[in-house]
């Protein structure tokens, strides 16, 4: 399956965002929805893409998000490559106690760091998706 640049990024963007997404096969189109396990969905404004999907399964591919152990590789990696070895310590210590999600994001939002990590984030997500796709970049 061939997909462009925009479509890869726009898939990855939607998983990170929470989203449960589908590539339509015949007209080249990405639909989505939030995740129906998620305990805040409210399926009143999603019936007709899901319906739309289930029924027409066999034309779509999904992409699956990452899950927690992939999230958090990921943050170990940007974490491996900081420089600052001060900061690097303490995203390090952050991430071995409880709750090390909400932990990085604090320091990471109070940092200077934050639009490095929000990129480095978006290239992990994008190679996770193409790889979903088979392709290599």
């Amino acid at each position: 399956m061939e997909l462009s640049d925009e479509t890869l990024r726009e898939i990855a963007d939607l998983l990170d965002s929470g989203m449960d997404c589908f590539y339509h096969l015949p007209t080249a189109t990405i639909k989505y929805h939030p995740d129906l396990n998620d305990p805040n969905f409210d399926p009143e404004f999603w019936t007709d893409v899901i319906e739309r999907i289930e029924k027409h399964r066999d034309k779509y591919i999904r992409f699956e998000k990452m899950d927690s152990n992939e999230s958090f590789r990921v943050m170990e990696n940007f974490t491996n490559s900081l420089t600052d070895h001060n900061f690097r310590d303490r995203l390090y210590s952050a991430l071995s106690k409880p709750r090390p999600f909400r932990n990085f994001k604090n320091l990471i939002d109070s940092s200077d760091l934050r639009k490095e990590w929000f990129n480095f984030k978006e290239k992990a997500y994008l190679d996770f998706v193409r790889r979903q796709t088979g392709l290599k970049k």
